[in-house]
């Protein structure tokens, strides 16, 4: 989600296209104020409501343009799934005055106690049976609140216009209805009716299946979604608007997708956006291709906008502040990864946040390919602006956190293309995106299960890679010492890491970019140790080599030397146990020379401990490596005289 101050943002044109500068994140910036906005009711409060599983919501509120004042009704449909309910709990602020609840036809005196709301029910609804709950409020929402408000009025400064709209991430939703909020617990289906003065219009989630003209200076606009969503995706904007729609058509969606925009109804708004609103098109069916069909292609997608900056996925419908390349692809990719797959907690936000910010690199990468890299490197040097830090979080009520935009958006999107890196296979990396979505559509997730999809349909570990750069903090930084004999070329890599405490070594593919007298060659090295040495056949002169030319890993600049004494065998004097391992990487065979006499025991193992050859030897040797699979392996040497024992990593080509 994003949501900012104008003070945090500028536009910049690159390549004909209307690009985002991130000086801050706009979808984190209204998330992390100072202060947190967590769950206010505890966690005995949270079991009760969590006797019922949500099935329909029925909103009919009474919204005005040029105020919060809300007033009018929630009906909740919800399953009991425990023995007997005796009381129907949710949440409501305590601004908000409860005129009466009538529970399975018969009245209820709530309870409150702050935020949470006990209604007992005369009669105790069984297991597997439904209550039906009508709940009529009215009054003003809070206001001032240091992370955001839920629900907001305000005037555009550059528009003029006024508009009032919801925003209830990640927990705002109980500042303006009445509601359970629980990840876990999606709701079915929602219909919301909201009443207004016939110069507004209303937006809202789903279709828009009629517009009723009361007779009494105001229409209602009643809006019905199918598709199970999240308590803080339902949604709300109402302002003097002008529609703008257009249709997108994804090759894999069973119909055309309207796209409808709800524009503020100065002539000069739609006038400025129109070029970006136009490319939601392009980004529905790069996505709908990449991602799987848009998942809401039955009803549509569509923007609202509002007096704030940055914008808000909510589902079917984002609310924005204004239009361009970066924030529209960002909020659409919502829908996919947020929306009809969320979070499953709020540590959890990788899998809406990581994923919605490279979303805007894969749609640089497809439609305005020579602004990608550029974007790219942005991320990377915000993560590297501090040595730490992790994706993963256990403090779920800490709103900076969640929304980090260093962390959960820019280390997020970066994960996602050293991921893509490592698979080096861009076919197998979007099935994984596919099947991840076919998965778990319409509920929730974790990163965790992202991870098995993605060791399920690759056939790949990246228990090493989640390790080191989702749980573990800290970048890596190669320094280079080349040199060339004939038509051999040498390199040593000594990486040093930015948090040595937690992550004391990054094990990953590393590409260099050699630059020739014929022509600049890129080779794919695999880092496994802090120093390496590589040897292997190159035609033409090498002048000077460049790390990571694309971009792919999040690393520092080191240095690069040209060191004509550089030899291509490898000496490892670690622990006063010296021998020579080479080549490496290896294809056939893997020499071992002893540098003095001895006895000694050799095991050959692969990085999760299986062991492959265990060797009794006291002179030099070759191992044969026919029947090992390429990869990354341990030798572990044993002196058997004095004890002492040394492990270094080698690859198998």
């Amino acid at each position: 989600m994003r949501y900012f101050s104008p003070l945090f943002c500028f536009i910049i044109l690159l390549s004909n296209t209307t690009l985002f500068a991130q000086i801050s994140n706009p979808c984190s910036d209204a998330k992390t104020k100072s202060g947190k906005r967590s769950p206010i009711i505890s966690a005995g409060q949270q079991a009760t409501e969590n006797k019922y599983d949500v099935k329909f919501h029925h909103l009919q509120l009474d919204v005005e343009r040029d105020t919060t004042y809300i007033s009018g009704s929630v009906r909740t449909l919800a399953q009991v799934v425990v023995t007997s309910l005796d009381s129907f709990a949710f949440e409501l602020h305590p601004n908000l005055t409860i005129d009466s609840i009538r529970i399975n036809g018969q009245f209820s005196v709530p309870v409150r106690n702050g935020n949470y709301v006990a209604a007992p029910l005369l009669i105790p609804a069984l297991n597997g049976s439904m209550v039906n709950a009508y709940i009529y409020y009215h009054g003003t929402p809070p206001s001032g609140n240091p992370t955001g408000d839920g629900f907001s009025n305000g005037t555009s400064g550059q528009w003029g216009n006024q508009a009032t709209w919801s925003l209830s991430e990640s927990f705002g939703a109980d500042e303006w209805w009445p509601s359970k909020q629980s990840l876990l617990d999606k709701i079915d289906s929602t219909y919301f009716f909201i009443t207004t003065d016939t110069a507004n219009k209303a937006g809202s989630n789903g279709i828009l299946t009629n517009v009723v003209n009361l007779g009494n200076g105001k229409n209602r606009y009643e809006w019905k979604n199918i598709h199970p969503l999240d308590y803080y995706l339902v949604s709300v904007a109402v302002a003097k608007y002008v529609e703008y729609d257009l249709v997108a058509n994804p090759y894999n969606c069973p119909q055309p997708v309207t796209i409808q925009n709800y524009i503020y109804d100065n002539p000069a708004t739609l006038t400025t956006f129109k070029s970006s609103i136009d490319q939601t098109k392009d980004f529905i069916e790069l996505f709908s291709k990449l991602y799987g069909p848009y998942p809401f292609w039955d009803q549509k997608y569509g923007h609202c906008m509002a007096p704030f900056g940055g914008g808000m996925e909510h589902q079917t419908m984002t609310s924005l502040g204004s239009f361009d390349f970066s924030l529209v692809s960002h909020e659409l990719s919502h829908q996919w990864f947020g929306d009809n797959v969320t979070c499953k907690t709020w540590s959890d936000i990788f899998v809406n946040e990581g994923f919605a910010s490279y979303s805007e690199d894969i749609a640089l990468q497809n439609l305005a390919p020579a602004s990608a890299p550029a974007h790219m490197l942005t991320k990377h040097n915000n993560i590297m602006s501090q040595p730490g830090g992790s994706i993963w979080f256990t403090d779920s009520s800490n709103v900076n956190r969640i929304f980090d935009s260093r962390l959960s958006y820019d280390k997020g999107a970066a994960f996602l293309h050293w991921i893509r890196f490592e698979l080096n296979n861009d076919s197998t990396f979007f099935k994984v995106y596919r099947t991840y979505q076919q998965q778990f559509h319409n509920s929730t997730a974790s990163a965790l299960d992202f991870k098995s999809v993605l060791e399920n349909v690759s056939g790949q570990s990246f228990t090493i890679l989640y390790n080191e750069w989702f749980f573990g903090e800290g970048f890596p930084t190669f320094n280079e010492r080349w040199n060339q004999e004939g038509t051999v070329f040498h390199l040593r890599s000594q990486e040093t890491v930015s948090m040595p405490s937690i992550t004391p070594l990054i094990i990953t593919p590393v590409e260099y970019k050699l630059s020739r007298s014929i022509g600049d060659t890129i080779v794919r090295l695999n880092q496994t140790d802090s120093i390496d040495y590589y040897s292997f056949s190159i035609l033409g002169t090498v002048t000077a080599i460049t790390v990571d030319p694309a971009n792919w890993i999040v690393n520092g600049v080191g240095t690069i030397i040209h060191d004509p004494s550089l030899l291509g065998i490898t000496e490892y004097q670690t622990n006063g146990l010296s021998f020579q391992m080479y080549p490496n990487p290896a294809t056939d065979y893997l020499r071992i020379e002893f540098l003095n006499s001895g006895s000694y025991e050799l095991c050959m193992s692969d990085l999760s401990g299986k062991m492959l050859m265990s060797k009794s030897l006291k002179q030099s040797c070759d191992l044969s490596l026919s029947g090992i699979s390429p990869g990354t392996y341990l030798i572990t040497m044993k002196d058997t005289r004095t004890g002492k024992v040394t492990t270094h990593r080698f690859v198998k080509d």
